[in-house]
């Protein structure tokens, strides 16, 4: 019998088996097919980000939230002076009006949450929790720290080894943010697992439930997971035994996050993925993800959790020999532009928008990073702009977009 960090192995393979590249400047996003939508101009406004306080280095950025009043920004600083046992610390920066940045002090008191990446952030009820990791430990696995904001710092919460890690471990994802609390995705041995709070400062771990573990014939693993208007959903992709290299999107509901039901999404022959999770404002669900070569939307419509409609395509997936790493959904966000989302081909990032879902444009940006594991790319909005973090491995960057025609 196979263990499950092989049968995702396998999984993830397949998901990244499907079969362009824009450094300075960014390629023309109008050699696209025709979208639907009506053309916009966006003027990007870069702002600085002030140098965390501590010891110097490099900053990265990971992800970004509005949250209260104000927006976050999170990462680390890789470190000029190394030593034997540290590389990184934490970072997190605050801003009010998108303008102006703040660095936030971390008071990381546990060992590996003083050298985490924080790659996550989410709001809940005008509070932050934030996920971070860093590799280490005599097998080199991802050690995963919490975080969040305790008056005008943020602190790590201290957990035990088998909250995120042990014997049952496969990963750990994205956290995500509702009316109720946050929500954490991940896989353990069992199949798809996630970790549930209404207060950042512990986690409720849940795994081998029975709405979430694999039956035996499917195997399984999310990918992400988000508020869908009365209930939580997570997302991400499967197969049956003997069609492992097929894999189909999967998504998972639940109303506390604790007890989880199954959910099929309409599938193709393709190989196909679900990744990100986004609620429009006429409370119908958006999921993006991967389906064959190409970029994948698919709508779940206010009449239940079987009224999906079938997934549309957009954008391209560099083709396998060109990949610096896999192509991937990386942000998902609902702005006064419409949904953006931004991808990673498996060569470089781009940045796309819908009204509906339906129709996709490819949107203009002053960075387009190649795919590697310093680079990212995320979009938000504030109440009527936009938000575009950054980084192509020479530091972090903050851009604010204002809408100027459309």
């Amino acid at each position: 019998m196979r263990s499950r960090r092989a049968v995702v192995a396998t999984v993830a393979a397949a998901l990244a088996a499907g079969l362009v590249a824009c450094d300075d400047p960014p390629s023309d996003p109008s050699s696209d097919p025709p979208s639907g939508l009506e053309p916009v101009d966006v003027t990007w406004t870069e702002r600085l980000l002030p140098d965390p306080g501590g010891p110097p280095g490099r900053t990265v950025v990971r992800d970004a939230v509005e949250c209260g009043d104000g927006w976050w920004v999170v990462g680390a600083v890789f470190l000029d002076r190394p030593t034997e046992t540290r590389d990184t610390r934490p970072a997190a920066w605050f801003s009010t009006d998108r303008e102006t940045w703040t660095s936030v002090p971390v008071d990381a008191r546990t060992y590996w949450g003083r050298r985490a990446i924080i790659n996550s952030v989410a709001c809940s009820r005008d509070r932050v929790a934030m996920l971070g990791a860093r590799s280490g430990g005599a097998h080199g696995n991802p050690r995963v720290t919490s975080f969040y904001a305790d008056g005008n710092r943020i602190v790590d919460v201290r957990a035990v080894f088998i909250q995120f890690g042990g014997v049952t471990a496969t990963n750990v994802g994205a956290v995500s943010g509702g009316p109720e609390g946050w929500l954490i995705t991940g896989n353990r041995i069992s199949g798809p697992g996630v970790w549930v709070t209404d207060d950042p400062r512990e986690f409720t771990r849940v795994e081998a439930e029975p709405g979430l573990t694999d039956d035996g014939d499917l195997q399984s693993i999310t990918q992400g997971g988000g508020w869908a208007g009365n209930e939580w959903i997570v997302v991400g992709g499967g197969a049956r035994t003997g069609r492992l290299m097929d894999p189909d999107p999967l998504a998972w509901t639940s109303p506390d996050g604790l007890t989880w039901q199954p959910q099929e999404m309409p599938a193709t022959t393709e190989i196909e993925d679900a990744q990100r999770v986004v609620l429009l404002d006429d409370d119908r669900l958006l999921v993006v993800g991967r389906s064959g070569g190409r970029f994948a939307a698919w709508l779940r419509n206010e009449g239940g959790d079987d009224d999906w409609d079938d997934a549309v395509t957009f954008g391209e997936i560099a083709d396998g020999s060109d990949w610096r790493g896999a192509p991937y959904v990386a942000s998902l966000a609902r702005t006064p532009l419409g949904v953006l989302a931004t991808v990673s081909t498996g060569d470089h990032y781009e940045l796309w928008r819908t009204d509906d879902g339906r129709g996709w444009e490819r949107v203009v940006v002053p960075l387009e990073p190649e795919t590697a594991g310093d680079h990212t790319l995320v979009a938000g909005s504030g109440e009527d702009d936009l938000l575009l973090v950054g980084d192509s491995g020479t530091g972090g960057r903050v851009w604010t977009g204002a809408v100027t025609s459309g």
